[in-house]
């Protein structure tokens, strides 16, 4: 890997500009005009899961960042310095001989990707949630609209009917929009960072135990079977 920070910067550079943004709506109104014509108050709800797993996916950043950081550094700890040591417990087992890694690292990569997975489906599911807004957003609306058509000429029914249809709308296009960019950009996003430095630590892994360890390994073997039959 050529930065072993580079998650750490991705992250950095995103969640600034994406905050930058947040409070740019802020400042115009934008989020209270929101939460105002949210008659469902699922944008709310939405926000409150996004912060929460905004938070889950920034600390798991950044445990994945410091195992690549290990990693690159040659330390004695972390993912990479336990999944070498099981390498060579497992050829220690075999007695030297050649083995297959492909199950260790299947298992590694099982155990590394697992958090991240539960960032996906908050993603999928804020996308949902947005998305079940808009219906109950749309089925105020016609309610209202029934309610206008039924209910004769008054001035104030039909105000207070049409206000009704603008809340529904308001709720279906505002929770839409807040879990479109929340789940579907921002945690989004925030996973494909984390399943990519996933995979891509994996690799590196592989690729330095096929080169390095497995072939040291079993030079040692035969090293030691060679001394046996001198013997």
């Amino acid at each position: 890997m050529n930065n072993p920070n580079a998650l750490l910067y991705k992250w950095l550079i995103l969640n600034s500009f994406a905050w930058l943004l947040v409070y740019a709506a802020w400042l115009q109104g934008w989020i209270h005009l929101t939460i105002a014509s949210d008659a469902s108050y699922l944008s709310v709800v939405m926000g409150v899961v996004f912060v929460v797993f905004w938070f889950v996916s920034s600390y798991n950043i950044y445990a994945l960042n410091r195992e690549v950081v290990r990693f690159a550094g040659g330390d004695a700890h972390g993912v990479a310095a336990d999944y070498f040591d099981k390498l060579r417990r497992k050829s220690a087992n075999m007695a030297g001989g050649a083995f297959d890694q492909s199950m260790l690292a299947s298992t590694l990569r099982a155990r590394l990707i697992m958090p991240v997975q539960a960032v996906n489906y908050v993603a999928n599911i804020l996308v949902l949630l947005g998305l079940i807004g808009t219906v109950v957003g749309f089925v105020i609306a016609v309610a209202g609209l029934g309610d206008s058509l039924s209910g004769g000429t008054n001035i104030e029914r039909v105000q207070g009917v049409l206000g009704q249809i603008v809340n529904g709308m308001g709720t279906a296009l505002f929770t839409t929009v807040v879990g479109s960019i929340l789940g579907g950009l921002w945690l989004q996003i925030h996973y494909i960072m984390l399943a990519r430095t996933v995979n891509g630590l994996v690799i590196e892994l592989v690729e330095q135990a096929e080169i390095e360890i497995i072939p040291g390994l079993m030079r040692r073997a035969g090293a030691v079977d060679v001394a046996k039959a001198a013997e």
